[in-house]
């Protein structure tokens, strides 16, 4: 193993402070920016840097784009992205700007995405000049709109070649086997008029903020929760939830959305949603209210749902149809992503298994993390199942490796979003030898 020069790391630290600055929240379309111009900042900027550095980069209609090593032979693919998701509250720092907290990076995207994908582009770089003229090509491929469905990757699929084989280093280690489903449902309802209520600004992220006034009485109340990804709800306390239990019980009875909520969505773990469906081997399900929009003149509810790998996406509409209609409730938009399920005993998530077991033992860890650590380590490296949705479910032979750790806190979509510094730099000789074992299966090696 190969750790980085204090040249590399310079490198390494430019970019991942560029890539920080840009606030790549998705935003209004416009000409050349479907998805505002924040992420088209971003792309842009990766693209021309990666040109810069002698790779052939590519935009695919400003959704996504690719910088490329090698120009014959199969095609290997790290899937990436560069957008994020809004800052939220209670930042102790300045959220799109890369600050150094003693051993951690800080800032929005340092875990999810854009930290991984330096890291990824580093052990690019090191591939390029360690094989000049190599037998299969190598793409990092980067989107845009992964936190909001991963139309990126559709228009990338719709014109682009698809990789031979890949990942996504936008998960946890030690590799990924499956994937929960998702589904994203719209409600409204008429509004009560008495009162608005807002919370939220993703329907994937657990809201740390809701407000209510009461128009009548000209009065209004707060509650604050804990931000955290909709994947794994329990991490978080959902300010909407909240609110429930402290708003006055007259204003929640004359609001159909509302008591939906109540008798569905409610909680942080199990709620009564989830408790319809078992689990599997993927989990069980989790729910998560993650926008309310209640206005004089209109009332919306956004819920995210995780669903197990055994359950399809036509079982939980129906179930979210009768509870809607038991309140008097309209759907009127929702988006499903199918689960994804691999073979756990693949060559493909068996190298990348082994690779993370041989790395495992020198990524730094915090105090804090030293028994969770040594009882993670005692135990043979094996791939897991997931609630989160990666880019490996937008297109064949791609699966999630990295880049947390079992024993670390989730960091995606959380305020003060941090990672230990030296492991996103070790991530680099990581899947420098990730990109070249992948390299011997889709060669015959």
């Amino acid at each position: 193993m190969n750790h980085l020069s204090e040249q590399e790391k310079t490198t390494f630290n430019s970019i991942l402070s560029d890539l920080i600055a840009i606030p790549s929240v998705k935003g209004e379309p416009s000409d050349g920016a479907p998805y505002g111009v924040q992420p088209k900042a971003a792309l842009s900027y990766f693209l021309k840097r990666a040109s810069e550095d002698g790779f052939i980069a590519e935009n695919i209609g400003d959704k996504a784009g690719y910088v490329q090593w090698g120009t014959k032979g199969p095609l290997l693919a790290v899937l990436g992205h560069l957008d994020v998701v809004p800052e939220g509250s209670d930042w102790k720092t300045e959220a799109f700007t890369l600050t150094s907290d003693g051993p951690y990076f800080c800032g929005r995207g340092v875990v999810d995405d854009k930290g991984p994908v330096v890291s990824s582009y580093m052990a690019l770089l090191r591939f390029k000049k360690n094989h000049p003229d190599p037998d299969y090509r190598v793409r990092l491929i980067v989107g845009t709109d992964e936190e909001h469905g991963s139309s990126c990757m559709e228009r990338y699929c719709e014109t682009e070649e698809l990789p031979d084989i890949g990942f996504t280093p936008d998960a946890e280690f030690p590799c990924i086997f499956a994937e929960k489903g998702i589904y994203q449902m719209h409600f409204e309802a008429d509004p009560d008029g008495r009162f608005t209520l807002h919370g939220g600004n993703a329907a994937n992220m657990v809201p740390p903020y809701c407000e209510c006034i009461d128009l009548k009485e000209s009065k209004g109340i707060s509650t604050k929760g804990v931000q955290a990804h909709a994947s794994h709800p329990a991490l978080g306390i959902n300010a909407i939830d909240l609110m429930l239990d402290k708003m006055d019980p007259a204003l929640l009875s004359g609001s159909p959305l509302l008591l939906l909520m109540k008798k569905y969505f409610s909680g942080s773990s199990e709620t009564p949603f989830s408790s319809f469906f078992g689990s599997d081997i993927s989990g069980a399900m989790t729910t998560n209210v993650g926008i309310v929009d209640i206005s004089t003149d209109h009332a919306r509810l956004h819920v995210d749902i995780r669903f197990p790998v055994t359950i399809s996406g036509k079982e939980v509409r129906k179930k979210l149809e009768e509870a809607a209609d038991e309140f008097g409730v309209k759907v009127v938009d929702d988006s499903v992503q199918p689960p994804l399920f691999k073979d756990k005993e693949s060559r493909q998530i068996s190298v990348l298994t082994e690779i993370y077991s041989n790395y495992r033992e020198l990524f730094p860890y915090s105090e804090d993390e030293k028994e969770k650590r040594a009882a993670a380590i005692s135990e043979k490296a094996a791939p897991i199942a997931i609630g989160g949705g990666t880019y490996a479910r937008t297109m064949p032979n791609i699966v999630a490796f990295g880049p947390q750790l079992p024993w670390e806190k989730d960091q995606c979509h959380q305020a003060n979003e941090r990672i230990i510094k030296e492991s996103l730099y070790l991530l680099v000789p990581m899947y420098e030898e990730a990109l070249e074992k992948l390299g011997d299966i889709i060669t015959g090696k």
